[in-house]
């Protein structure tokens, strides 16, 4: 199940950071089908992006390590907006 105020999170840090966020992301898999994903930065991670997923969802994370994306589980933490936090995040991320 998506974390409802990760995506809020994501969604506010694209605003205040200026940067693309796609929050929440239907990601397609390999095999066609398609996972949903709380955020989806097409700009950092690599060359194909990176993709958040909420650390409690174990599912939604192995189906997204299935794709060429950059995946990282975030923590609860990533439920609040916190311009430090999520700068860090994108710096670690390649911005």
């Amino acid at each position: 199940m998506l974390d409802d105020e990760m995506i809020s999170a994501w969604r506010t840090a694209a605003r205040e950071l200026g940067v693309e966020v796609l929050a929440p992301h239907a990601l397609e898999l390999p095999d066609g089908s398609t996972v949903y994903v709380e955020a989806f930065l097409p700009d950092f991670g690599g060359p194909n992006g990176a993709v958040a997923v909420a650390l409690q969802d174990d599912e939604r994370c192995e189906q997204a390590t299935t794709t060429q994306h950059f995946v990282s589980r975030l923590a609860e933490s990533y439920r609040a907006f916190d311009r430090r936090m999520f700068q860090g995040t994108l710096d670690d991320w390649g911005w």
